[in-house]
């Protein structure tokens, strides 16, 4: 594990080109970090006396990236998640995990489901290195949704007790909760345990076998119920919703954050585009060749997928044409092997958006849904995805110009410096 220097320092990034988060283009700028933040960004800055000068060599100089759809909890295979491996085991994997999205260029990790409070709080009192972690806690599920994940031999919450029903749900990685008062009470179990925002299933989807996938899950009233509980406390709902049908019930409800929902109707990703909800489809996951992979051999997941990848090109395009605000995430959970190909949504986002455009996605749009969360950020002081006086000091030295060659940030090797909260993690100057 690469350790970071001992203290924080003021540091004066000169000679790159700027990429502000925000910008299609890039600026002649120098970029002065003093503690956690970014003290000024301008031409010729004066230095204060004992400023460490980086020379940048005329690198891109970018926000730290941002996963907007992680899981660092799943960081297993399945099975050995669900049945082989003890909290500690778990635990341990997932900090590696933490570790590995740092030093890949993702100083953020906007957690779409698991319990990874505590690894987000390991991470802030600096016990390891690992991003910012935006932790939604366990996601809410219906019975037999797509967060139901017991097995045959599970029995249920309600009817059997929580302590029979499943690794899953005793372990915190999903919730099962029916009805209006159970949500109610799953969300806000969720924000006590130090959710940032709240995460629910509103529809189907590819990898669960006991969930059709064009089943809308979630009453109105239930749906209504999450919105209306992380509302009072300040944040949002996100949803799972691969089908027309979910999103349309997420936004009736008030939801804002739309993840995946690659089988849509033209009208809705309009209105989508209208109320101003952020999406975020997962292109690798649903456009890749699954033959091969472990994930998607039952010919159940196999069909949901077809279904999915058929609907794909069609819901980006109009997302592009009614200009929605798009996310960058990826949702590659669980093993190893699964998540050294997690960058591989940028080569498949490539066909449909132009390197400045991605570049856009997984810093600055990413840092707007984080800011969302609002009473519950769990780190209020500075805007993260932009390069501007007052945002954290997360920032990636690229060797060359990724607005011209996107696929450059899928290699760590390209990324010659990585800086988090002001203190630099990887140095190759």
């Amino acid at each position: 594990v690469l350790q970071a220097q001992d203290a924080k320092e003021t540091i004066l990034f000169s000679n790159v080109k700027v990429f502000n988060g925000v910008d299609e283009k890039l600026l002649d700028a120098d970029v002065l970090v003093e503690g956690n933040l970014i003290k000024q960004v301008s031409e010729d800055i004066k230095a204060p006396k004992g400023t460490q000068v980086i020379d940048g060599g005329g690198r891109t100089l970018m926000p730290g990236m941002i996963e907007a759809h992680g899981h660092v909890t799943y960081s297993s295979p399945l099975a050995d998640m669900l049945l082989n491996h003890d909290q500690t085991e778990q635990a341990i994997r997932s900090a590696r995990r933490a570790h590995d999205y740092l030093m890949a260029g993702f100083t953020t990790v906007r957690d779409m489901g698991g319990n990874s409070v505590g690894v987000q709080k390991a991470l802030d009192a600096g016990m390891f290195p690992g991003p910012r972690i935006y932790s939604s806690g366990p996601s809410i599920s219906q019975t037999t949704g797509h967060g139901d994940f017991r097995t045959a031999n599970d029995g249920h919450p309600y009817f059997d007790g929580r302590e029979r029903a499943g690794v899953a749900d005793r372990l915190g990685f999903t919730r099962i909760a029916d009805g209006v008062d159970e949500v109610r009470r799953a969300v806000r179990d969720n924000i006590f345990r130090g959710a940032a925002q709240i995460k629910i299933m509103t529809g189907g989807g590819v990898t669960s076998y006991t969930d059709p996938l064009f089943a809308p899950q979630y009453s109105p009233e239930e749906i209504k119920a999450a919105v209306d509980e992380a509302t009072r406390y300040g944040t949002y709902v996100a949803v799972h919703a691969q089908t027309n049908a979910g999103v349309v019930a997420a936004l009736d409800a008030g939801a804002i954050s739309i993840e995946h929902g690659l089988i849509l109707e033209e009208s809705t990703v309009k209105r989508m585009a209208k109320i101003g909800a952020y999406y975020n489809p997962q292109a690798f996951l649903a456009l890749q060749d699954v033959s091969g992979n472990p994930m998607f051999q039952d010919p159940i997941q196999q069909e949901k997928n077809r279904q999915v990848a058929e609907g794909t090109p069609r819901a980006i395009e109009w997302a592009k044409k009614y200009k929605v605000k798009m996310l960058w995430g990826t949702d590659v959970f669980f093993g190893d092997d699964a998540f050294v190909n997690f960058r591989q949504e940028f080569a498949y986002r490539d066909r449909f958006f132009k390197p400045i455009e991605q570049m856009i996605q997984v810093t600055g749009n990413n840092g707007e849904v984080l800011a969302l969360s609002g009473w519950k950020n769990p780190y209020p002081h500075g805007d993260l995805g932009v390069i501007k006086e007052g945002a954290y000091a997360d920032i990636l030295l690229v060797d060359g110009d990724p607005t011209r060659d996107i696929r450059l940030l899928m290699d760590s090797e390209n990324i010659d410096l990585i800086m988090k909260d002001g203190v630099i993690y990887k140095n190759d100057l």
